[in-house]
C-alpha cells in the first residue's frame, strides 16, 4: 500500500499511531509468500522516505525476533509457545482498539472543493456538488460516494480500503484513484497502484496506474489508457472531456457554477464532447460549446437554456 507524503515526520500521539499502524502493516506484508515487486517497490520507496520509517520498521523486527525466540518449541519449553501467541494476539488486539469507529457523511456545496483527512491518514479531495458516507470500523474502511466527484489517496493500513458507488465496490490495492459518479455511470482513473473493480454479480477488473474504465447497470466497460498527471485534474480547474456526452458536461458544469443549466430539446444529451475547459469560466464555455455543436444559447429566469441552432 502507498504511504502519503505527509507521514514522513510523524509528529504528535495520532501520526505515531498512524506510523506504527504502517510499520505493522509493511512487516506482515513483507512477511507474506504473495508479495510481489510493485508492492516491494513501494516498500522501499516507504522505508527510505524518512528515518523515523526505517526506526519503526526496526522496532517491529526486533519485536518479531523476540517473539520468535520465545515462541519456538524447545526441550521442556514448549509451554511457553502459548505465552509468545498471547502477545501476539495482545498485539492485534491493541490495533484493533486504536482503530476508531466512525459513521459520518461528508458533503460540499456547488462551487466548493473540500478536502478532508481521514481518520487513518487518507486523503479525500471531495469535487463540488459531491456527497460520500466515511465508515471506519475495527475492521474496515468503508467509503460510499453517494453522488460526485473524489480524489482518494489512501493510507496503508491492516484494514481492507473500499469505496462503494453505484452498485459496484473498489478495492484499493495501495493507489491514488479518482472516482465520479454521474447518473448511475461510475468513471475510475488510477493515477498510481491498483484498484479492483468488483459488481455484484461477481464481474471483476484491476485497473493500473495510467489505466481508466468505467460501468454501469451490471457491466465493465474495457479499460482505456490515460495520463496519470490527468487523473484527478479537476483540481487544477480544468476539466479534460474525452468523447463525454453533453449531458455528463451540464452535469458538471451545475455542480461548479450556482446558474442552472438545462438542454431544452429531445436528443441534446448524446451530443458528444472532447476539450480541454477552464471550470472557473462558465460563459467561455458555454461558448465553446456553441462552436463545437449546433446549439444556441437563450438565458431564462431561472436557468440557461442550450438550444439546437
Amino acid at each position: 500500500m502507498r504511504p502519503t507524503p505527509e507521514s514522513n515526520e510523524p509528529a504528535g500521539h495520532g501520526a505515531a499511531e498512524r506510523l506504527a499502524e504502517e510499520a505493522a502493516t509493511w512487516f506482515l506484508r513483507m512477511r507474506s509468500p504473495a508479495v510481489d515487486a510493485h508492492a516491494e517497490q513501494h516498500f522501499r520507496r516507504w522505508l527510505g522516505a524518512s528515518e523515523s520509517h526505517r526506526r519503526e520498521y526496526g522496532n517491529f523486527e526486533k519485536l518479531w525476533g523476540a517473539l520468535d525466540s520465545v515462541a519456538r518449541p524447545r526441550p521442556r519449553q514448549k509451554r511457553r509457545t502459548g505465552g509468545a501467541l498471547a502477545i501476539v494476539a495482545a498485539l492485534a488486539l491493541g490495533m484493533i482498539y486504536h482503530a476508531q469507529t466512525v459513521d459520518r457523511p461528508e458533503s460540499s456545496k456547488i462551487g466548493e472543493v473540500r478536502h478532508l483527512m481521514l481518520e487513518d491518514g487518507s486523503q479525500v479531495e471531495l469535487d463540488a456538488a459531491s456527497e460520500l458516507r466515511v465508515e471506519y470500523t475495527p475492521w474496515r474502511r468503508h467509503i460510499e460516494l453517494v453522488r460526485g466527484q473524489a480524489l482518494f489517496k489512501v493510507a496503508p493500513g491492516w484494514r481492507p480500503f473500499e469505496v462503494q458507488a453505484a452498485g459496484g465496490s473498489l478495492r484499493d490495492i495501495g493507489t491514488t484513484f479518482n472516482v465520479l459518479q454521474d447518473e448511475g455511470k461510475v468513471s475510475v482513473a488510477v493515477a498510481e497502484g491498483a484498484v479492483e473493480i468488483s459488481l455484484a454479480d461477481g464481474r471483476q477488473r484491476q485497473l493500473h496506474g495510467g489505466e481508466q474504465a468505467s460501468y454501469q447497470a451490471g457491466e465493465i466497460a474495457a479499460s482505456r489508457v490515460v495520463n496519470p498527471l490527468n487523473v484527478g485534474v479537476w483540481q487544477q480547474e480544468r476539466w479534460i472531456f474525452e468523447d463525454a456526452s453533453l449531458g455528463e458536461v451540464v452535469r458538471q458544469i451545475n455542480r461548479q457554477h450556482a446558474r442552472p443549466l438545462c438542454l431544452a430539446g429531445a436528443g441534446l444529451e448524446n451530443y458528444r464532447v472532447s476539450g480541454v475547459f477552464d471550470r472557473s469560466d462558465r460563459a467561455g464555455l458555454l461558448k465553446a460549446l456553441t462552436v463545437l455543436l449546433p446549439l444556441r444559447i437563450e438565458e431564462k429566469a431561472e436557468a440557461t437554456q442550450l438550444r439546437r441552432r
